[in-house]
C-alpha cells in the first residue's frame, strides 16, 4: 500500500484571530458571518449549526478564512474532532481554534480523509505529537507530516458513503 503526507496533498492553515477583523462598533461592520465554534463541532464529526457564533467583520474575510467545499477542518485541542465540509457548511469562519486542510487536487476524497484523522490511530498519533502541558495542541507541522494511505479513488468514495451513513446515523440519534 502506498503512503504519502497530507502536507504533500493539501495546505494546512491555522483559522483567523477573530479578535483581529472583529467590529467593535456598528459603524465598522462591513459583513456578517457565522463562525464554527468549540462547541459547533460534534465530537462525532459534524458540525452542530445550533451553536455557530455571529461574526460581525470590519471587512470582508479572505477566502482563505471560510469553509469551502471539499475543506477538512480539525480541532487544534482534544478530542482532535476533524469534519468534512460540504456544500451545507461552506462560508463560516474558521476561528484559530481549527486548523483548516485544504486540499490540493483529486487524489484524496475529504470524507475518507477526515474518517482517516477520526481514526483512533491517528488521534493517538496525534496526541503523542501535541505540545502544550494544560491543553495540548496539534502543531500544523505534525499535520504535514502525517503519512496518509492512498488506496484507489473509487475505494475511497465507497468508504467516505459508508462514513457519511454513520455519522448521518449519530446525528440522527442525537437529534432524538
Amino acid at each position: 500500500m502506498l503512503y504519502t503526507t497530507i502536507g504533500s496533498l493539501a495546505d494546512i492553515m491555522v483559522g483567523l484571530v477573530l479578535k483581529r477583523k472583529e467590529a467593535n462598533n456598528s459603524y465598522d461592520i462591513k459583513q456578517k458571518y457565522k463562525a464554527l465554534t468549540l462547541k459547533s463541532f460534534n465530537s462525532e464529526g459534524w458540525i452542530d449549526e445550533n451553536y455557530l457564533d455571529d461574526f460581525e467583520s470590519t471587512e470582508i474575510l479572505d477566502n482563505r478564512y471560510l469553509t469551502l467545499k471539499g475543506d477538512v477542518i480539525i480541532k487544534i485541542t482534544p478530542p482532535y474532532t476533524a469534519v468534512s465540509i460540504d456544500r451545507f457548511t461552506e462560508g463560516y469562519v474558521v476561528s484559530s481554534q481549527f486548523i483548516i486542510i485544504r486540499l490540493l487536487n483529486e487524489f484524496i476524497v475529504p470524507d475518507y480523509l477526515s474518517l482517516y484523522l477520526n481514526s483512533d490511530k491517528v488521534k493517538k498519533h496525534i496526541s503523542v505529537t501535541a505540545t502544550g502541558t494544560t491543553v495540548p495542541m496539534i502543531k500544523t507541522g505534525s499535520l504535514r507530516e502525517l503519512e496518509i494511505p492512498i488506496i484507489s479513488f473509487e475505494k475511497q468514495i465507497h468508504i467516505a458513503e459508508i462514513s457519511k451513513l454513520i455519522i448521518k446515523e449519530r446525528h440522527l440519534l442525537y437529534k432524538m
